[in-house]
């Protein structure tokens, strides 16, 4: 195990809850989390975030989005993963847009610009490659 890994068993994800980004077995009660993340300020603004999981060839990140917001426009040398847990997502991709509905993934290859707007309150699910440069 690198110095990395070890300060990410160690340390805590940020003050608003103490917990590691990684380990031998993490668990999650996501409804609890997406409610944690609706009930802090940054959700008020559109949007908040939080890392679940942080290894070293991939991250997973829990999104909790407004209606009618959205996460701006990204591209990413690994590959993506969306899940939505709930609500109604639309995925803006180059060439078509793809809605997301509770339960639904999708998975895109590296370098694929998109946006992820909120059609209605929703929640998701970010699977992200990770290098390990």
């Amino acid at each position: 195990m690198d110095e990395r890994q070890q300060t990410a068993i160690n340390n805590s994800v940020s003050e608003r809850t103490p917990r590691p980004l990684m380990g031998s077995v993490l668990t999650f009660n996501l409804p609890q989390e997406i409610s944690a993340l609706r009930g802090e300020v940054e959700y008020q603004k559109g949007h908040n975030a939080r890392t679940l999981i942080k290894h070293s060839e991939f991250r997973i990140v829990l999104v909790a989005l407004n209606a009618g917001s959205s996460v701006n426009e990204h591209q990413t040398d690994q590959r993506v993963a969306v899940q939505t847990c709930s609500g109604h997502l639309r995925l803006h991709l180059a060439d078509e847009v793809v809605n997301l509905h509770p339960d639904q993934l999708v998975s895109l290859d590296r370098n694929v610009t998109y946006r992820i707007e909120g059609v209605e309150e929703s929640a998701f699910l970010m699977w992200v490659g990770w290098s390990k440069d």
